[in-house]
């Protein structure tokens, strides 16, 4: 069985809640990845902040964008996935929550990052059925009645 630690990117920056816009796009721009995770002083996951976030803010708001901090463009409900996570529970969070990356927590601490290209160019086995578990439905009693 794959694991989430064993296709994940270790050492990502992780972003302040106070950061700028400005810090966040330096720290981008030093990784090879396009989400970078905000953390409290703890390294407990707050959010996460996207490259495409912060150039929209740039260009729709030009040099109004410079006074913002990355909590407030942060997505405060990023879903995120255990280091020691299968890869199917993975592909099911981000086909369930339409992301491609997904911070990676030992604990509750942020350890990493990883993205659907990580999975693509690892081409790991996969284990269909669990997959299809990780994303069934749950189904509603008073519905299996009607069938």
């Amino acid at each position: 069985m794959t694991t989430v630690a064993d296709l994940m990117t270790l050492g990502v920056p992780r972003l302040t809640e106070h950061c700028t816009l400005e810090d966040a796009t330096r720290a981008l721009d030093q990784s090879d990845i396009d989400v970078l995770p905000l953390c409290d002083s703890d390294g407990a996951l707050l959010g996460v902040i996207t490259r495409q976030d912060i150039s929209r803010a740039f260009r729709s708001l030009g040099e109004l964008a410079s006074s913002l901090r990355a909590q407030h463009l942060m997505k405060p409900d990023a879903p995120s996935i255990g280091l020691r996570d299968s890869v199917e529970k993975a592909m099911a969070q981000m086909a369930i929550h339409q992301t491609q990356h997904l911070p990676v927590l030992d604990g509750a601490a942020v350890c990493g990052i990883l993205t659907s290209a990580q999975i693509g160019h690892a081409r790991p086995k996969v284990d269909i059925e669990e997959l299809i578990d990780y994303v069934k439905l749950p189904t509603d009693p008073a519905l299996a009645s009607f069938s």
